[in-house]
């Protein structure tokens, strides 16, 4: 058991190394969209890597998405890539990066998982879930919208509905469409 929790806390070093070297979005320069792409790239990335191996030990990777969804256009891709083909993993994705991710940065993941968790019928998993982003992040906007939208029991599958509303204008943003 020791050996184990030597090996998180140096995960978590690794990590929190890793989110030292990144810098954030700086949105008074002139590459905002080109950063912006560039998470949204990562995340697609790092959804290849954890569906093909289970697991993601690219810290520079974990890092960089971490930080990239403190942007607002790159939570909200990360948000719009559920499928009923990939749901799975994304929830098991969304989870693994809520549980590694360190304070500051555990708001934005864990109302993706939270959003991931309701739509699939998981509503404690998806209030634990915003109890942790509310923890980190008191005042987080998305968080306090899906406590909202929760309690008032929103149907499920309209996180599906505005996902396929909303996923291909923020693409278009990105990318000037559909990736």
């Amino acid at each position: 058991m020791k050996l184990i929790r030597q090996s998180l806390v140096m995960n978590n070093l690794l990590l929190q190394d890793a989110i030292s070297k990144i810098k954030e979005i700086d949105y008074e320069g002139e590459s905002v969209l080109r950063q912006q792409r560039l998470g949204a790239v990562a995340v697609n990335e790092l959804l290849a890597r954890f569906t093909n191996q289970g697991e993601i030990d690219d810290y520079e990777l974990v890092a960089l998405v971490l930080v990239r969804f403190k942007d607002l256009q790159v939570r909200d891709y990360a948000m719009g890539l559920a499928t009923e083909e990939n749901k799975d993993q994304l929830f098991n994705l969304w989870h693994y990066l809520m549980a590694s991710a360190p304070a500051g940065f555990i708001a934005p993941v864990a109302c993706i998982f939270a959003a991931c968790a309701y739509e699939s019928g998981e509503s404690d998993l998806a209030h634990n879930a915003l109890v942790k982003a509310i923890a980190d992040i008191p005042s987080y906007p998305l968080a306090l919208l899906l406590k909202k939208v929760f309690t008032a029991a929103w149907p499920a599958d309209s996180f599906a509905t505005m996902r396929a509303q909303l996923h291909p204008k923020i693409c278009a943003t990105l990318f000037g469409g559909s990736i």
